[in-house]
């Protein structure tokens, strides 16, 4: 069942929090999917119980399986239109695409699976930019989880912020949380810092009013991530070796899809240190491997 926030807001909670906005003059629209059929399902099935059909718009705050799987349910049910920005889209319509970057080739069996691989689906209008979107719903660009990912503002002061942070059982769980693109992400956590909204729902936990503390957490996890790298690369390592390191030395359980994820994350952080000057990368032996610049304290 819907549960109300404010105004014509609502949500679905769950695994994946799916947003949805009422429309005055009928119908409504949805924020996310969740992971499959059964998602899609659910969402049918709550806003029919609450007379709130036809739906109308489906909007994709981004890429990732278990928040676009639910998209192939409901467009085969309904006439609804999908919204997406436009590097997510490509993967939502083309979902191969999610395990091969992760993998960075051919992806093995194990990886295609429903939490890496969502059926594909259709994208019927791109989100270019702040503001654009199904009206009177406003889209707030929330970078750094995923290269493209936004934020949903509805007219009730509502932001639903996709994965734009984790919440603190999460972040105590995962150690290394996936933000493919670091810098982006601590922009778009000063960003929520001070953004104006009553209510704020992250994708994975729970509604609230200030967001400043789990924004803060993220953002504090995101630094100490790039300064345990940077001090492992006080010697030599290849991306594989941080990978192994990491998981070493914070106990965590890899299994297939944590892995590339982690890789995927160690990546990313090398990639903002990188920039940022803090380290260079050579060959040795056929591998690739990454140390701390000269000079760097």
């Amino acid at each position: 069942m819907l549960t109300h926030i404010q105004g014509r807001t609502y949500y679905l909670p769950g695994p994946v929090n799916i947003g949805v906005y009422l429309y005055p003059e009928g119908g409504a629209a949805v924020i996310d999917t969740g992971l499959d059929d059964e998602s899609g399902r659910r969402v049918l099935k709550a806003l029919r119980a609450a007379d709130a059909l036809p739906l109308r718009n489906i909007v994709n705050t981004h890429s990732h399986a278990d928040h676009c799987g639910g998209n192939a349910f409901l467009q085969k049910r309904t006439e609804a239109l999908t919204w997406a920005a436009p590097l997510e889209a490509a993967v939502i319509e083309n979902p191969y695409l999610e395990p091969l970057y992760l993998s960075g080739g051919d992806p093995f069996p194990a990886l295609k699976n429903k939490f890496l691989m969502a059926k594909p689906s259709r994208v019927d209008r791109h989100l270019e930019s702040e503001n654009t979107g199904p009206e009177p719903l406003r889209v707030v660009p929330l970078p750094g989880h995923a290269p493209e990912q936004v934020g949903v503002l509805t007219p009730d002061a509502v932001l639903f912020c996709a994965d734009a942070f984790f919440s603190g059982a999460t972040l105590d769980k995962y150690y290394l949380p996936y933000f493919a693109r670091v810098q982006p992400a601590l922009a778009t956590l000063e960003k929520l810092a001070t953004f104006e909204a009553d209510f704020f729902v992250p994708s994975h936990g729970e509604l609230t009013t200030d967001p400043g503390p789990v924004v803060a957490a993220n953002k504090t996890r995101l630094t100490a991530v790039s300064e345990h790298i940077l001090a492992l690369l006080a010697e030599p390592h290849s991306r594989e070796d941080l990978v192994a390191r990491i998981a070493g030395d914070k106990g965590i359980a890899l299994n297939t899809d944590q892995y590339f994820l982690s890789t995927a994350a160690v990546a990313a952080h090398l990639a903002y240190l990188a920039e940022g000057g803090l380290v260079r990368h050579r060959f040795e032996g056929g591998r690739l491997i990454w140390q701390r610049a000269t000079g760097t304290p």
